[in-house]
C-alpha cells in the first residue's frame, strides 16, 4: 500500500438506489408506488410503518446525507492516516539509520577487538618466547652457578691441600735450612782442618786430590817408586751415592773391592787411604822383584 493513497473505495452514499430512496422517502404521501422502485423486503417494511401509524401524525422518515461533512472526515481521516504512515516512515528511516549506525559502530568494535585480541596473542606468544629464553638462560646460570661452587669447593679442597703442603714445605725448608746450617757449621770447623790435613797428605803421604769430574774425587799417590818418587798412582772414587765406589784404579791392586766394602761399612776415609796406599806399595814392590 502506498501513503497518502486509497487503494479500496470507502462506502458512497451517492449511488442510484440511495439517490431513489430518499426521493421515495421525502413524497411519502406521493402516489409513486413502493413496489415498483424498490426491493420487496424493503417496501413491506415501509408499508407496515405507515399502517401501524394511522392513530397519530405521521411524520416520515428522513435521512439527512451530510456528503460534504463525511467528504471532509473522510479526507481528514486520509490526511492522519497519511500523516501516521509518513511518521511510521519516517520512524522506520530512524531506526533503520539507528540500526546501520549502530551495526557499522558495533562492526568496528569487533574490528578493533579481534585486532587488539590478534595484538594480545602475539604479545602473549612474544612474551611466552621470552619466558622460554629467559628459563633457558636461569637453566645456564643454574647450571654455571653449580659448575662453579663445584669449582670453589675443589679449589678450596686444593687450598687446603696446598696450604698444607706449604706447610709440609716450609718444615722440610726450616729442617733443611737446619741441615745446612749444621753442615756449614760441620764444613767451618772441616775447612780449618783441612789445610794442615792437605798438607799432611802432601807432605808426609804424597796424596794429592783432582776433582776433573762432578761427585768423583781422584786420589794421586806419589813417592811409591823410589827410583821414581814422582810416578802417580791413582784412584777415583764416585760420591754421588751413600756407597762408595771406585771408578778407576791405576795400577789395579789386589782386593781393591776388600777395602772399598770396608770403607762403606767403615765410614772411615783415612784408613781407607792409607790401605790403598799401602796396596800401591805391594804392587810396586810386588812388580820390582
Amino acid at each position: 500500500m502506498t501513503p497518502g493513497r486509497r487503494d479500496h473505495s470507502l462506502p458512497s452514499f451517492n449511488s442510484p438506489a440511495s439517490i431513489k430512496i430518499g426521493r421515495m422517502l421525502e413524497s411519502a404521501y406521493s402516489n409513486t408506488a413502493l413496489d415498483d422502485e424498490l426491493p420487496g423486503e424493503v417496501a413491506e417494511n415501509i408499508a407496515a410503518a405507515a399502517m401501524s401509524g394511522t392513530a397519530e401524525e405521521y411524520d416520515p422518515p428522513r435521512v439527512w446525507f451530510q456528503r460534504d461533512e463525511d467528504r471532509r472526515q473522510n479526507e481528514e481521516f486520509t490526511r492522519r492516516v497519511d500523516e501516521m504512515v509518513q511518521e511510521l516512515k519516517r520512524l522506520v528511516r530512524d531506526r533503520k539509520s539507528e540500526h546501520t549506525s549502530q551495526m557499522n559502530e558495533w562492526n568496528e568494535r569487533q574490528s578493533r577487538m579481534a585486532a587488539d585480541m590478534s595484538a594480545l596473542e602475539k604479545e602473549n606468544s612474544s612474551i611466552l618466547s621470552a619466558l622460554k629464553e629467559e628459563h633457558g638462560e636461569e637453566t645456564e646460570l643454574s647450571n654455571a652457578i653449580a659448575s662453579l661452587q663445584i669449582k670453589q669447593r675443589q679449589s678450596e679442597s686444593t687450598t687446603k691441600q696446598l696450604a698444607e703442603k706449604k706447610r709440609a714445605l716450609e718444615t722440610e725448608l726450616a729442617r733443611r735450612h737446619n741441615v745446612i746450617a749444621e753442615k756449614r757449621q760441620v764444613l767451618g770447623m772441616q775447612s780449618a782442618k783441612n789445610p794442615p790435613e792437605l798438607a799432611f797428605f802432601e807432605n808426609q803421604m804424597g796424596i794429592s786430590i783432582v776433582g776433573g769430574q762432578k761427585d768423583v774425587l781422584t786420589f794421586v799417590f806419589t813417592f811409591i817408586s823410589l827410583s821414581e818418587p814422582s810416578r802417580p798412582f791413582t784412584i777415583s772414587i764416585d760420591l754421588s751415592q751413600r756407597e762408595y765406589a771406585v771408578t778407576k784404579c791405576v795400577p789395579a791392586i789386589a782386593d781393591l773391592q776388600t777395602h772399598v766394602d770396608w770403607l762403606n761399612m767403615s765410614r772411615d776415609f783415612f784408613g781407607f787411604l792409607k790401605r790403598i796406599r799401602r796396596g800401591f806399595v805391594d804392587h810396586y814392590l810386588g812388580s820390582a822383584i
